[in-house]
């Protein structure tokens, strides 16, 4: 009987040895790849020139997701391996087969699957741009030709950007057009830093004209105090000055996500590209009705010390242009007439320790106690499915050894 898409999780992660894919990188930059050691302590660090050694147990936690109405006083999170004492991968650690079989443990159909924590920010201690953009081409070769190729309609993988600059970043995104990726996530700007520019507008259109989503997770950019000074908080001399300052206002004071929300908003790149949209993963959701209403307040009280009018209130733009997901967050559902809700989605962000696998669908059970179908349908599949360009009525992929099983 043919399996049909119900529940797609918005966050999970690839997380994976290194070696897995700087087999890709070219034979002269191999030696400056990404290394893993063991640790006296258990499980492996990663070792990058310029970088401190990182622990990467947190990030493959594994079957050790909180259950619901438990708390994590007798879990471990420190000292997880890639590898079980077997030698088998761990689990969210293997192969694309074994992430299939993953996925019906847990109850879902398919994941948003966003690159390992340590391949965006972590190889960025690679000084040399040529190295550097090698592994990046790396880890997305191999995301989409050893990855999500095994089942396209089930894993949905988000590239890694570079941060070198607008022109490798759309030549970048435009080769994971080519192999087969549908999201690519920018932990910066195009430009490669924390603000936006003008020049970025370029990246946003490209993404646009080719129809590569976009997904970033948590945020975008540097929202710190220092960043907004580099940025033009310090002088008002020209209008992206008085921009970064709106935005810094705007995000004060509130969560980190409405910073580099309200950077988009004041810098006028959605009154440029009306048709952009982004998807920021893990960013919860109880906290967007105070936060909207707050940017609105500020915006009106203060849009004539900014020197700026907007087209929209700035919720509205939020509404128009963001999606949310949200991991353990029984609140958001209860908010629901105060939120955005055709905005949101829910991911597992398994395998990391904030995750809900192998418990996701107890978790299910708790977030959308006593809420109507429809809407724990649309958060759950339809939302996820629209942002993608789904079709839910087309068959999917069945998990490979696995008999079909309706669900």
């Amino acid at each position: 009987m043919p399996r049909y898409l119900q529940i797609i999780s918005a966050d999970g992660h690839v997380e994976t040895p290194p070696d897995t894919w700087t087999k890709y990188v070219p034979e002269k930059y191999r030696d400056r790849a990404p290394k893993l050691v063991k640790l006296d302590s258990g499980g492996e660090g990663w070792v990058v020139e310029n970088r401190p050694m990182l622990n990467n147990g947190l990030n493959i936690t594994g079957p050790k997701g909180l259950a619901p109405g438990a708390d994590s006083s007798g879990i471990i999170m420190a000292g997880d391996s890639y590898w079980l004492p077997d030698g088998t991968p761990a689990p969210g650690a293997g192969i694309a087969e074994q992430r299939l079989r993953e996925q019906d443990q847990d109850g879902i159909d398919a994941e948003i699957l966003y690159p390992p924590i340590y391949v965006t920010r972590f190889i960025e201690g690679i000084r040399d741009k040529n190295v550097y953009l090698s592994m990046v081409r790396a880890y997305n070769t191999f995301l989409a030709q050893d990855f999500c190729s095994v089942a396209p309609d089930r894993l949905f993988g988000n590239a890694v950007v570079p941060v070198t600059g607008v022109d490798d970043a759309i030549a970048e995104m435009k080769r994971c057009k080519e192999m087969g990726i549908v999201s690519v996530s920018p932990h910066q700007f195009p430009n490669g830093g924390g603000s936006p520019t003008p020049e970025d507008d370029r990246f946003w259109g490209a993404a646009l004209e080719m129809g590569m989503r976009l997904s970033p997770h948590g945020s975008i950019g540097d929202a710190t105090s220092s960043e907004a000074a580099r940025s033009g908080l310090t002088g008002f001399s020209d209008d992206r000055g008085m921009a970064s300052f709106a935005a810094q206002a705007l995000g004060a004071g509130r969560v980190s996500n409405t910073h580099f929300i309200s950077q988009f908003i004041a810098h006028g790149v959605f009154d440029r590209l009306p048709k952009l949209q982004l998807y920021i993963a893990e960013t919860n959701a109880s906290w967007l009705p105070h936060a909207l209403w707050f940017i609105d307040d500020t915006y009106k009280a203060r849009r004539n010390w900014f020197g700026m009018t907007l087209k929209m209130l700035p919720s509205e733009y939020v509404k128009k242009h963001f999606y949310f997901s949200f991991i353990r967050d029984p609140m958001a559902m209860k908010l629901r007439d105060f939120l955005p809700v055709d905005n949101l989605m829910w991911g597992s962000d398994f395998p990391h320790s904030v995750g809900s696998f192998p418990n996701s669908q107890g978790w299910l059970d708790i977030i959308f106690e006593g809420v109507p179908a429809d809407i724990r349908r649309k958060v759950l599949l339809e939302t996820p499915a629209r942002f993608l360009g789904l079709d839910v009525s087309k068959p999917i992929t069945e998990t490979p050894g696995v008999p079909a099983v309706a669900r």
